[in-house]
Formats: C-alpha cells, sequence, structure tokens
C-alpha cells in the first residue's frame, strides 16, 4: 500500500514540475510575441506623417491602443495563472 501512494505522490509531483515548467516557457513565448507585435506597431506609429500623427491624437488612437496592448497582456497573464492554479487537476 505505502508503495503505491509513493508512486502516486512521486507521479503528482513530476506531472506538477513539468506543468509548471511548459507553462513558464509558453507564457515567456506568448510574451515575447506580444512585446515584439507591440514594437512593431509603435515603430510603424511613429513613422508617419506629423499631420496623421496628429489626427490620430485628437481621434485619441494613442490611448486606444495602449489599453488594447494592456488587455492582451493581461489576458495572456490570466491564462497563465489560471493553468497554474489548475495543476493538480
Amino acid at each position: 500500500m505505502t508503495a503505491i501512494l509513493q508512486w502516486i505522490i512521486t507521479y503528482a509531483i513530476v506531472r506538477a514540475l513539468v506543468s509548471i515548467g511548459i507553462g513558464i516557457v509558453t507564457y515567456g513565448a506568448v510574451i515575447a510575441a506580444i512585446t515584439q507585435a507591440i514594437g512593431y506597431a509603435k515603430e510603424a506609429y511613429n513613422t508617419m506623417p506629423v499631420q496623421v500623427l496628429q489626427f490620430l491624437a485628437i481621434a485619441g488612437v494613442p490611448e486606444f491602443m495602449g489599453i488594447i496592448c494592456g488587455a492582451v497582456i493581461a489576458r495572456a497573464s490570466l491564462q497563465f495563472v489560471k493553468r497554474l492554479a489548475l495543476i493538480g487537476g
């Protein structure tokens, strides 16, 4: 009986460690991709003519882009935390 319990506990620990490792790697890759996409968007935004930038500023595009980028990063972080919390089952 103790051998079975020991095997189950060992399996659970190994499964948890593997899940955490895969989750961290996946989270890191997703955040790196999002950061790169944000960098491309900033670069494209900054290469626009001044008149276009002024019009976009009046329309509130910089604030909109900040809200969207923050929401995407928050969503990725919440998905990681949700998966981390469900490791045991």
